[in-house]
Order: C-alpha cells, then structure tokens, then sequence
C-alpha cells in the first residue's frame, strides 16, 4: 500500500464509451485494482494490468479561467480561501512514499464544498479528466472536483501498473484455494507423455512406431523456450538433435505437435540460419527428410516419391523471408530438402499487427461529429484498419495445413522464432482436424500444449508489467467560442476533455496510403510500394512532428501560466520537460552536481524504469520503450479465429463463445500464471505452478457451479464423429462485436450490450 497516494475517492465522476450517463460515487484504489462503487449496483473492479495507456488532462491554462471569472486577482489569491499550502511530495526520491501521501484526501472536503472560490476551483478541476484505455476495449474517463486528488489517482495507477517484474502481478498475492478434485484441471491439465500417447506416439504398430520422447531438453540446454520433452523421429540421435538445433533460430528445431490417424504428422520449428553464404545444415536436412519419411517402414519405397506433397510452410511474406537472410537467417533452400515444397502464406509480423489493432482501437474510441453513433462494427469497418484481412491470411494457411494432414501429406510450420505465427497456424489446425481439441477440456490441453510449453512470450507480448511510456500527461485545450466570452460559466468538461490530443491514426491515414498506393505513372512501372512505403514514412514524421507542436505549446503554456499542482508531482513522468524557471536555473549554475543527481532521481517510476534524459534539458522525448515495441495481439487473433471457426460450424464445438470470451479478459488480468510468463523455463524458475492458480482450475470452478456456463446447446456428439475434419472458410468471416463491444466479467449493474 506504499504506493498508493490515496484510498479514496468521493464523488468521482466516471463514464465508459458506450454509456450515456455520467456516474457519480466512489473510487477505491487498493494494491491491485481500482474499484469503481454508485447508486444503483454500480460496481466495476479494473485490475492496473488491464489498463493499456492513459492520459493524465490537465485543467485547461489558469489564465483561461480567469478571463472567464472576469476577475483580476491572481490564482493565489482565488483559491487562496480554499487550498491550503501544498505539502511536501508524497513520493521521494526512487519512488518510496512519505508521511504526506495523504496530503490530497486532507483537504478535498475544503476544495469540493463551500461558496466562492471553493464552487470555482472545483468547477475548474472538472474540465481536467483521466482518459484510460483498457486491453478488453474498456474506455474510461475519469473526473474530480479535487485536482490534487485527479493527480494521486494517475500517479497511483501508474506506479502500480508499471512494475519492475512480473512476480508483483496479481497472480502472486493472490490467495490460491488448493482443491485436490480440481487439480486435474489446473496446472496438470496437460502431460505431453498422455497427450502424444493418445496420438499413437511410443506404440508398437501404427504411426507412432516412427516417433519417439527424448529428454534432451531437460534443463533446457538445448533450447531455453522448448518444454523438457520433445518427440522426434525415432531413426534420429540425440547427437544429430544437437547439432540440427544450432541451424536453426533460437534453437527451435524441428519437432512434432501433431500426428494424425492417416499417419500425417505437422512439426514446427524456427527459421533456419541460412544467411547471405547460403549455409547449410547436414544434420537439419536429415532430421525433416526423417519427418517427412516418418510413415513409411524401414526399406519401403518412399509414399509421395519426388511429387514434393509435402509442404513446408513459412507463414511469412517473402520479402520478410528474404530480408531477414541479411541478419543470417532466411528461409530454406528446397534444392536441399527433398520430397516437398516450400509455401509462403504471407502472414504479417507482429509489428504491422500491432497498428492495425491500435485502428480499430481507434475506431471503437471515435464519435460521430455530429454526436451520432453508428456503432461499433460500423465504425470499425469505416476506419480500413485490415484487421479482418489479417484473420483472412491466417485461416487461408490453416486452411492449406488442414486439406494437406487430412490428404496424409505431412506438413513443417514456422515462421521467423516460431513462436507467434506459428503457434497460431498449428494450435488452429489441430482444433479443425482433431474434435478432441473442440471439447473444452481438448481445448485446455491445446492451448497448455501449443502456447505455454512451446514457448509463446505472453508476458512479453501483451505487456503484463507495464510501460511507463503509456501514461502520459497533457493538458486541455480551452477552446472557447466567441459567445462563451460573455458567459460567466465555465465551458463544458466534455468539451475540453474531448480537446485532449491523443494518438491515432484515422481515416485520413488510410486515404493517403490509399491514394500513394494507386499511383498511375507513365512507362507503365508500378510505383505502389515505394509509394506505401513513403507514405508510412511520411505519417510516422507528421506524428512526431505535431508531438513536438503540442509538446512546445504545452511547454510554453507550463512557462507563462505555471499549473501549481503538478510541480508537486515530479515523478509524472510527462511527455515533454518543461524549461526550468530562471530562479532554478540559477541554481542549477551554481549546483551542477546538486541538480543532476535530483534529475536522475525524478526520471525512474516507481515500476520500471524510464528512460528519459535529465532535466539540464527541455523538449519532447521521441523515445519508445522496447517492451512496448514487442506488444502484438497474437493471442488475441487465436481466440478470433477460433471464433470464426465456431461461428461457421457450430454444431462441432462443446464450448460457447462465453468461454473464449473469459479466456482474452483473463489474459490481460494477470490473475492466472498461465497466461504469464514468456517460457517455460521462466516458469519452472519462479515454481508458477505452486506460486501462482491456473486458468484452468478457475474454468473448471465456474462449470461446477454453473455446467451449463459454457457449453454449446448445438453441440452433438454423432454429427462430430461422422464429420471429424472441419475446413475454415476465409470468406465467411465477420467482426467479434462481442469482443469489440467489451465483454467485462467484473462490471455490474450496467448491460452490456454486445
């Protein structure tokens, strides 16, 4: 709790995007959650993990503001009879808090009630709001009649949702109920020994008579983002496994995940290291010409002879595949690899995926003009942000995986570290050709199997500990209309919260990629891609350039017209630093090292560090965090698809859409260990399985209590086993409104509409 500036707050305002009222109660801020508590069985628990971004809106210039009073004594004087001499900074230095943490909930009840000054500085407090945006499409806007407090609510969110580590989350300090009937169903819900012996693996006929277990992971010396046991052809060593390891991208080599009744088998791995010199591997080479021969007996004549049916499939776009030969890897040379072709699906990397979710973002958060809402979806599909073209190229491969497997052809998946694309492509393919996997228990092996174990970097990928780059302070643009000059009232706050610059990337974006994409020069060459290329070139240098605009408006705004309140918050860490006023300019002349070790001390946050530069400067900071960077809603589009799967046959799933939607919020919640970490070594170091609960334990808890949760009421059994094999189809897809629409477990006593 030594993070926490204040408790509570009183007659906070508090409006979601999709709710027209504004509720009025009270806010609570614990270790671990904001708890939003009004009238009527209002109540909202938002863990600080699920919080994206947000921005702190400062009341508007002061100088505004007393214009509007008509009054010509200073602020000090205004607020004078209300306000008393600000305490000393509630957080020292390093980010540990003092005895005046307290200082902001000590005066609110002076500054919220009472005449004359005391209606003016509240009234002046409303026009400053918290804007937050949550990873399950929550959007939240904050306001209080006390700034002082406005500022304790954002420095508490914010050092609490910035930790240094990941054994600060939620799922550390949470209490976890040890239930022995619910064990099967939490961290021993997957035994890679029972699950590849219920595919035919180690038997003495069949397929499985051509694969083995090996632990030469134990440890993870072999490979640090493998589990322990690995399943490989038989006819292959462990001393070629070593050697085949070191050809290919983080040591992710060829391995199986699924063997098919038909004897089909689909292995994933990582890029080979083939490089600018063409390397080669002797030992990789043997171990997929091994897989790919992994269903004919010893001395028969091979199944598909030299008509390459079995693929290889590199999920990204070739010119990714050929770029990256640059840095030493690349893609496989097929004059080497015999008996199969190789297939690009095109697939974007995690970068591009990122911004195309970041629009659609953008879309959900937008408004109409005029004040009309269209809707989500139809936002959404106005705003080009590709998202459902995305989906589209993802069951497209899923697709070809599927029809080769079910053809008894055998498949090898990667992309560039294999484990994003890849565990998209293999974990979908699996759940259409095997109806296990469409059971809910199936369903949780799946994932245990594909994403934990082979290494998917959750952590890494939807940011569980936070970014101190995301919070970020701006302030209000009063805009008044000419009318307004003659109004003793203060503008409306949503005028001025809806003034706060925030970053997007709208339509106007789209049309001008548009535009450079058509280009119709003369000669007849196609200048389209140098054309997207400039274009996205151009967009990221306006961006930061009208940054830096806002950022020295605000700069100026903080000289001429200083906000009194937020000079007693250092360690904000805003977007800009503002210039020193002369006084401490002379003082830091006269003590360098004084100021210096002062400067160094305000620039780290309580959760990690940020890395700003000193105060001896001022000006925007163009830097962007590296954590921030590898965020990408990977998992996310797991879950989409297999939504569009459950949409296009619905009768073949045991689990409803109930279950799909519980399983994204909880990935953001870091409530679960399941969902955390980045391998399973991390895992294995930091004992998750007796430091933290499982997901799965938490699912089987709510289907005790409730059996029908979630299960599919079209679900039938015969019709599953008559028709095994279910194929996507790319063109019947459409957007998750359920999911865009934000579906929170937590929110009561509102509807919401999906």
């Amino acid at each position: 709790m030594e993070l926490v500036r204040v408790a509570k707050v009183d007659r906070l305002r508090l409006k979601w995007a999709g709710d027209n009222d504004e509720r009025i109660g009270t806010l609570h801020l614990t270790t671990h959650h904001l708890i939003f508590t009004a009238p009527g069985g209002v109540e909202l628990w938002l863990g600080y993990p699920m919080i994206h971004s947000a921005v702190l809106v400062r009341p508007p210039r002061l100088q505004q503001q007393r214009r509007h009073e008509r009054a010509t004594t200073t602020f000090d004087d205004w607020a004078a009879a209300t306000v008393p001499a600000p305490a000393p900074s509630s957080v020292a230095a390093g980010g540990e808090e003092d005895d005046g943490s307290c200082c902001a909930s000590e005066h609110s009840s002076s500054t919220t009630t009472g005449g004359g000054g005391g209606g003016r500085l509240a009234a002046w407090a409303l026009e400053g709001a918290i804007k937050i945006r949550c990873h399950h499409f929550l959007f939240l806007t904050l306001r209080c009649e006390d700034v002082r407090q406005l500022y304790d609510v954002f420095a508490t969110m914010k050092h609490l949702a910035c930790v240094r580590s990941v054994d600060r989350l939620y799922a550390f300090s949470h209490h976890r109920e040890e239930e022995a009937s619910g064990e099967a169903w939490g961290w021993g819900v997957y035994s890679p020994h029972e699950e590849f012996a219920r595919m035919g693996v180690g038997s003495a006929s069949g397929a499985g008579q051509f694969w083995r277990f090996t632990d030469i992971n134990r440890g993870f010396a072999l490979c640090p983002t493998y589990p322990p046991t690995l399943v490989v052809p038989a006819k292959i060593s462990d001393t070629t496994l070593t050697y085949a390891a070191k050809y290919r991208s983080k040591s992710r080599l060829p391995v199986l995940c699924y063997l098919h009744p038909n004897q089909a088998s689909m292995t994933r791995a990582s890029q080979p290291m083939v490089g600018l010199k063409q390397a080669r591997s002797v030992q990789d080479e043997k171990l997929v010409e091994a897989i790919l021969a992994s269903s004919e007996p010893q001395g028969s004549a091979p199944r598909f002879s030299y008509d390459r049916s079995n693929i290889i499939i590199d999920a990204r776009p070739t010119t990714n595949a050929v770029v990256n030969r640059a840095v030493g890897a690349g893609s496989e040379n097929m004059e080497h690899y015999k008996r199969c072709r190789k297939v690009y699906l095109g697939i974007d990397n995690i970068h591009v995926m990122r911004d195309a979710l970041n629009k659609v973002v953008d879309a959900i958060e937008a408004t109409g003009g005029d004040g009309s809402d269209r809707g989500v979806i139809a936002r959404i599909q106005g705003a080009r942000t590709n998202w459902l073209r995305h989906i589209e190229n993802i069951l497209v491969g899923v697709r070809t995986i599927v029809q080769a497997i079910d053809a008894g052809h055998h498949v090898v998946v990667h992309c560039s570290d294999g484990w994003d694309r890849t565990a998209q492509l293999t974990s979908l393919a699996q759940l259409c050709l095997d109806p296990y996997y469409r059971t809910i228990r199936g369903f949780a092996v799946l994932v245990e199997k594909e994403w934990v174990s082979f290494g998917h970097q959750f952590t890494l990928r939807c940011g569980h500990t936070g970014h101190p780059d995301r919070f970020k302070v701006s302030r209000a643009a009063a805009r008044r209309q000419a009318a307004a000059e003659d109004d003793d009232t203060i503008a409306t706050p949503a005028a001025a919260a809806a003034a706060a610059p925030l970053d997007e990337e709208g339509d106007g974006a789209e049309r001008d990629d548009a535009r450079a994409g058509s280009g119709g020069g003369g000669g007849g060459y196609d200048f389209s891609m140098f054309g997207r290329f400039a274009s996205k070139a151009l967009r990221g240098v306006q961006s930061r350039i009208s940054s830096a605009i806002q950022a020295a408006s605000d700069n100026l705004d903080d000289f001429d017209d200083p906000d009194p309140f937020l000079a007693d918050y250092p360690d904000l860490q805003p977007n800009y630093v503002a210039a020193p006023p002369p006084a401490a300019a002379a003082n830091r002349q006269a003590a360098p090292n004084a100021a210096s070790n002062s400067n160094s001390n305000s620039s780290i946050s309580s959760g990690n560090a940020s890395n700003h530069s000193s105060g001896n400067s001022h000006g925007f900071k163009f830097g962007r965090s590296k954590h921030d960077h590898e965020t990408s809603p990977v998992f996310q589009q797991f879950l989409e698809c297999v939504y569009q799967l459950w949409v296009q046959h619905p009768t073949m799933f045991q689990f409803n859409e109930e279950l799909l939607l519980d399983l994204f919020y909880h990935l953001h919640s870091a409530q679960f260990g399941t969902f955390l970490g980045n391998n399973m070594r991390e895992r294995t170091a930091a004992d998750y399985a007796h430091n933290t609960a499982s997901i799965w334990t938490w699912v089987w808890r709510q289907i005790n209590s409730d059996p029908e949760k979630y299960l599919n009421p079209l679900f039938g059994q015969d019709q599953q086993q008559e028709q095994r094999v279910i194929e996507p189809d790319p063109g019947f897809i459409q957007y998750w409104s359920a999911l865009f629409s934000c579906h929170d477990p937590t929110l009561k006593g509102v509807d919401q509409k999906f």
